[in-house]
């Protein structure tokens, strides 16, 4: 499954995907963390719905009602450093999750035309059991889909193997969705989708780069 929330007319994702693309706006790095962030809460919001259910009785001062909760927590992983503001509003959606960091960044260089992908250093990885669990990766900008089709094997190979995977991002370039929900197996949820890609690997019109317009940098 893959959902694409600005072409189904969210207008709250509308409204924050123009405080994000826009470069006169971008300059404050205050309100780009706050708005990554809100749309991290939105999306921790639409993905708990494919997340397994089940039911919980509450008693009430008059009586008592079912109400339905998540049958088990999942686990949150995300890339350092520009996945941090869509992953702390998914942790206000999803606040008992765990969470598996990862450091990873792609090398400098020209895209691989034949593959459609670039080489990624991987750095870091902390620890959380995924084993029978939701497996949620938080990037902001899928672009190659490079990053997580490096970094899955490596994660279920020390973390275990997860009940499913769902990829969540700001900007996605738009073939890239269906790459990586085939090599994966996963269900993916964005709230926009680009049609062009540069030579370097940038979403175009995308928003630039998401770690320096967050956290300073060039």
């Amino acid at each position: 499954m893959i959902r694409i929330l600005d072409e189904e007319g969210h207008p709250v994702v509308g409204e924050l995907l123009t405080t994000l693309r826009c470069v006169t706006r971008q300059v404050d790095r205050d309100a780009f963390r706050r708005a990554m962030k809100r749309l991290g809460c939105y999306l921790g919001y639409e993905l708990a719905r494919d997340l397994p259910r089940t039911t919980r009785r509450v008693t009430t001062p008059l009586g008592s009602r079912e109400e339905p909760v998540l049958d088990c927590q999942p686990v949150l992983a995300t890339v350092l450093r520009a996945g941090l503001p869509l992953w702390d509003g998914m942790l206000e959606a999803l606040p008992d999750a765990d969470t598996l960091v990862l450091g990873a960044a792609r090398k400098e260089g020209a895209l691989d035309k034949e593959t459609g992908r670039m080489e990624i250093d991987i750095s870091y990885q902390s620890k959380a059991s995924t084993d029978g669990r939701p497996l949620v990766y938080v990037d902001p900008m899928l672009a190659t889909g490079s990053t997580l089709m490096e970094l899955h094997p490596r994660v279920i190979a020390t973390t275990g193997t997860p009940s499913q995977v769902i990829i969540a991002g700001a900007i996605a370039y738009r073939p890239t969705l269906e790459r990586l929900s085939q090599a994966l197996g996963a269900s993916v949820i964005v709230a926009s989708a680009d049609d062009e890609l540069t030579d370097q690997g940038y979403i175009v019109p995308g928003l630039g780069d998401a770690g320096d317009l967050a956290f300073g940098g060039a």
